[in-house]
């Protein structure tokens, strides 16, 4: 029985820089065949593809017709959200990381109001 397949999952297939044709077609096979719900989705892929897919997903910055700086405040404003994530919202440990220290870090958050006391 073939599937449908979420514009997701066929994207995430077809961008992996797949060695051999033969793997692809093996890959949607048995992604076919885990599949439980009515569509294929990324999370049936096989482990490498979703991985790659992770990498590919990934923020981008995009420009809308933004300034100069409100583009770097929003850069700014999601490393912070994601560093301060990864140290679970320790500003001492999120200052290592970024190789600044935790009075920088506590400045940026405050002006991008960003949080870090429950992550």
């Amino acid at each position: 029985m073939e599937r449908s397949w979420s514009e997701e999952a066929r994207a995430a297939l077809d961008a992996y820089p797949w060695k051999n044709p033969a793997d692809k077609a093996r890959a949607a096979r048995e992604a076919e065949l885990v599949s439980f719900g009515e569509s294929v989705e990324v999370a049936d892929l096989p482990l490498a593809v979703r991985r790659w897919a992770a990498k590919l997903s990934r923020p981008r910055f995009v420009w809308n017709g933004e300034s100069w700086q409100e583009i770097h405040a929003a850069f700014e404003k999601a490393i912070l959200e994601q560093v301060l994530k990864r140290a679970r919202g320790n500003v001492s440990a999120a200052a290592r990381l970024l190789k600044t220290t935790p009075r920088v870090i506590s400045y940026k958050a405050k002006k991008n109001g960003v949080s870090y006391g429950i992550l």
